[in-house]
This record gives structure tokens, sequence and C-alpha cells, in this order.
């Protein structure tokens, strides 16, 4: 045993003499989002890779209008295939002192003596929502938009903020269902602190990009978070079943809405619509690059347009242009990639085309164009890329050799031939007549190999079926037997003496599980009640068993699960009831 420690101690020690020391260093930084309120608290993740630690905390730089309080660090260390990764994570939470737009960073991080420095981001600070001067509660949630008034295929941002001062979980959400308008969330839920009419709260956050197809005002229904609230008195106890997180699952359900908001979709203008007018509203650019700038004949170049920008991207056209004469054209599948930020929808769309021009020379690339709808300057704009052009050097010149005629001595032109050479025999033998397939052949009609190739396929078949059916029928026979027990064997453990509340509850479970063929891990008295309903038991049954389940909530929660408990004898009754009831 000692020997096997010590092998194994001195391979560690060989693995990290023979991996470099330390990686290459790096620092980066993120912030958890880009916009919020004066009355939010921002989080930023100061990553430090390729060392285990540093000479001092990171140096913040031109951030006066922010207060700093610094979170916790954690760090990390793996060798994956002789490569040392380590790094450490720093993180801070930031407190806006000013509305504005801002510029985070650089943050700097020195290790051995050396200064090294992160990335920078770009924070928007907006004033904190309009208060009502109405106490809201612990719980509220809250929609807003980024603009009102938007064209048609316009994107507006759609948030929505989760405030709550107690522990929720198990969150749904029911978005309202209009016609014409399309919601597609952006990334995920964001959590953070923020104040409310002078109090604190946690935020869930969530941004919807909204775009519409028809002109009109929209009205925007609330929207319903359905989630449980966890109860205050039961959050440190052991739930039902003793599992620790059924205190929290168990909470009391709660719907929330949020305020109704109204969109105002303006018509896209008639006058200056361009005729190639796609309906692609936005923000683009378009590009082009030709690969290479000058080819030999024979070969060929690659053209490349890429359209990108932010709006509706899935509207952007596949592009088409006249091909240039003594050019053959084949086209590439578009590529489209959309991207989702808290901004909005954003994406490329790239188009390739390969060239092969017929002969030498200088060819030139009409350029390719295109027109959107500029939300911003809300007028139709054209853009086009730059004309491109490549050359054609002469190929490699075919050598035509001169043969003579002997027999007529007359002189022709044209490749010379070229006697045939034998270059080898085939491992095989050639057959040359259809008699050679009946000599030698080892599948004979009637012999052994014949039948074991065109019968054993399906005898296979026939025993692989017959064994699953078996299986299957052995399965069915194995729960439909553990159902038929599972009745007698809750009620031989009702019998014992000192049952508690606790085995009675757990015995209660299995007994649901053998008999319904479930695998619940806990259960709470509604959900025993749901099962049984769904099984035909009646409703006063089912009442008696829910009021018996919830005495054994109560007593466990109250701290006497492990006592004695004399609902047993109700509970075998109520269980041959029910075995009544089902059949």
């Amino acid at each position: 045993m000692k020997r096997s420690i010590l092998v194994l101690l001195a391979l560690f020690q060989f693995m990290l003499i023979s991996c470099p020391a330390r990686a290459d260093i790096s620092v980066s930084m993120r912030l958890n989002r880009e916009e919020a309120t004066i009355a939010d608290s921002i989080s930023m993740i100061v990553s430090v890779a390729g060392a285990r630690e540093s000479d001092s905390q990171p140096v913040f730089k031109g951030m006066d209008d922010f207060d700093i309080t610094q979170g916790g660090t954690s760090s990390r260390f793996e060798i994956i295939n002789g490569q040392v990764n380590s790094g450490i994570d720093y993180t801070f939470f930031l407190q806006p002192k000013k509305t504005g737009t801002f510029e985070i960073g650089p943050v700097e991080v020195t290790v051995d003596g050396k200064t090294y420095r992160s990335n920078t981001a770009t924070l928007t600070v907006v004033k904190r929502p309009q208060l009502s001067g109405v106490d809201r509660g612990p719980l509220f949630l809250t929609a807003g938009l980024s603009s009102t008034k938007v064209y048609v295929e316009e994107q507006s941002i759609y948030t929505l903020k989760l405030y709550h001062q107690t522990r929720v979980g198990n969150i749904s959400l029911d978005l309202p269902n209009i016609e014409h308008l399309t919601f597609r969330q952006l990334g995920k839920p964001i959590e953070y602190q923020s104040f409310y009419n002078g109090q604190s709260y946690d935020v869930v956050e969530v941004r919807y990009a909204l775009l519409p197809s028809e002109e009109g005002i929209c009205g925007i229904e609330p929207s319903r978070m359905k989630m449980t609230v966890a109860q205050p008195e039961r959050r440190s106890r052991r739930g039902f079943f003793n599992d620790p997180l059924f205190s929290f699952s168990s909470g009391r359900p709660v719907t929330v809405a949020s305020e109704p908001l109204e969109l105002n979709v303006l018509p896209l203008p008639g006058k200056g619509k361009p005729l190639d007018f796609s309906g692609l509203v936005g923000n683009f650019k378009i590009n082009s690059k030709l690969e290479p700038n000058t080819i030999k004949a024979g070969e060929s170049v690659t053209l490349t347009v890429i359209v990108n920008g932010r709006g509706n991207v899935n509207r952007i056209p596949d592009l088409k242009w006249p091909e240039p004469d003594h050019i053959k054209v084949y086209a590439d599948e578009p590529v489209l990639k959309v991207k989702e930020d808290a901004k909005g929808l954003s994406g490329s769309k790239t188009m390739k085309w390969a060239l092969v021009p017929e002969k030498e020379g200088r060819y030139q690339i009409p350029p390719f164009s295109l027109s959107f709808f500029d939300t911003k300057t809300h007028q139709y704009r054209g853009i086009e890329t730059s004309r491109l052009s490549f050359s054609v050097l002469p190929g490699e010149v075919k050598q035509m050799q001169a043969s003579t005629d002997h027999s007529n001595g007359q002189k022709t032109e044209g490749p010379a031939k070229k006697a045939i050479k034998e270059l080898g025999h085939d491992i095989l033998p050639i057959h040359t007549s259809i008699k050679d397939l009946g000599k030698g052949s080892i599948i004979r009609p009637g012999g052994l190999v014949f039948w074991f190739i065109f019968i054993g396929p399906f005898f296979i078949y026939a025993v692989a079926f017959l064994g699953l059916k078996l299986g299957k029928r052995s399965d069915s026979s194995l729960a439909t037997l553990t159902a038929k027990k599972a009745a007698k064997k809750f009620i031989r453990k009702c019998r014992q003496d000192g049952l508690s509340s606790n085995d009675l509850a757990l015995s209660f479970r299995d007994y649901l599980n053998e008999r319904f063929g479930l695998s619940l891990g806990s259960l709470t008295s509604e959900e025993a009640a749901g099962i049984l309903r769904s099984e035909g038991v009646s409703l006063d049954t089912v009442q008696k068993i829910q009021a018996i389940l919830k005495g054994l909530e109560d007593a466990v929660y109250t701290g006497k699960g492990q006592k004695a408990c004399a609902l047993g004898e109700d509970a075998s009754q109520l269980v041959k009831q029910i075995e009544k009831e089902i059949r």
C-alpha cells in the first residue's frame, strides 16, 4: 500500500515538473449586463488566466462615478494533456452614482511584478423607473418597452422585471399571445439587486425582442409569472420525507401580473421605396472580397459578400448579379447567423461564389447592391459593394508533337502516341469464360453454406423477437405482482409497534410508487390527492387520506416526526378502501 502511494506521488511530481510552470497570462473583464438603472447593482467579474495568484488586488482606473465593493475570489487549477491551466476570478459589484454612458476598465492586475491590463466594456446607466408612491409589497412584476413607437418589422425591447424580497423558485412565464407580434428572448435571465420606493429587492430580469408584422395600435396584455414562494417559518426545517428542498418546493404558489402596455406600429413610407426593397429594417452594412486576385487559366477565384447589421436579419435577401461573360459561376449555399444580446437581434449573411474564367485576361466584377429602411434616419438607404477585379494569366500550354506517317510520308500534328506498357498482373486470376464461375464455388444450392446464408438471418431474427417478447412479458408480470403486493406490504408496516410519523409517510410514498408504477422521491398531501383522484378513488376517501398526510406533515415540521404515531390503523383501513375502489 505504501509503495503504491509513493509511486503515485512520484508520478504526480513528474507531471508537475514536466508541465510548463505557467501558461500565458491574460486578464479579462465582463459585466452581467450592458444597461442598468441608477438604483441597480451591476456584477463585474475580473478573470486572470495563467496564474494561481496575483501580487495585489485588481486596480480600477477612471471609476470615480461608481461605488465598488468586492464580492469574493475563486481560483482554478487543472492539468490537461500535460498543460497546466490555472486562473483566478475576482467578483465585484458596481453601484452607479449618476446616469450616462460609461466605459468600464481597463482593470490592471500585477503578477510576478508585471502589470497586465484587461479589456473595456460599455455600460449605460439610465434613470430609475418612475415610482408610484405606493408600496407594492414584497413581490411584484413590471414590464417596459424600449420604444412605444416603431415601424413595421422594427424591433422594440420588451423587459420584464420580477422584484422580490422573499425566496422564490419554480418560476414559469406566460407571455401574451398577440397576433402579428413575435416575442424572441434575448439571452438568459439575469439576477441582481436594486431599489424600488426606497426598499431593497432582488430582481430577475428577462428581455424579449418584439417584432410587429402589421401596422396599427397593438395592445400588449399583461404577462404572468407563476412561482413558488417559500414560507418563512419553514425555511430552516427539514421537509417531508427528509427532503431538504421540500420546504422550498412546497411553498405557497403565487401568480403575479405585469401592467398592460401599448405599442404604436407605423407603416413603412411608400415614398422613396426602392424596387429591390425586401422588407429589411434596421441598420446594415455590406462588404465583399475576391481571393485570389491573380490566377492562371483553368483555376478559380472565390467571391465572398457579407451583409451584417442589427434589425430583422432574417429578411436579408439572397443577392443575385448578372454573370459576366466568359465566366462560369458556381454558388454556395448562403449562411445566416443570428445573434441575440441585450440590445436586440443582430446577425450576418455570408454568400460565396466560385468563379471559373474561360480564358485569360482581366475581369471586372460588378458591385452588389442592397436597400433597407434605416430606423435611425427614418429613410430608405441603398448600399453596395466596391468594384472588384482579377487577372487570369496564360496557363500551361500543351505541347503538341509532330509525328510522321511512314506509310504515306505525310506529316501530321498532334500529341505523340505512347506505346502500351504492362504495369503488372492482377492478384486474382482473370476468368475469360462463364464456365469458370461454377468451379470451386463454395456457395452451391443445397449446400450447408447456402442454407446458412439464406436461412440463418431469419432464424436469428425469430430468436431475438421471441426473447424481447418474453422479456417484456416478464417485466410486465413483475410490475403487476409488485402492485398486488403493495397494499399488503403497507398494512404489515402499519401494524408494527412504535411506528413513527416519518416512517408512516415514507411507507405511504412507497405504496403509491409500487401500486401505480411511480418513482416519487418526495410527496405532499396535495400531490397524493391528485394521484389518487386520477386513479379513480372517490373524493371522500381522498380527503381522508389527505387529512392523515397533512397530520404527518405537521408532525415532521414540528420536530415530532420520530415519535410514535397513532394513525397507522386508520391509514391501513383507508388503503384497503383504495384497493376496493380502483379494482
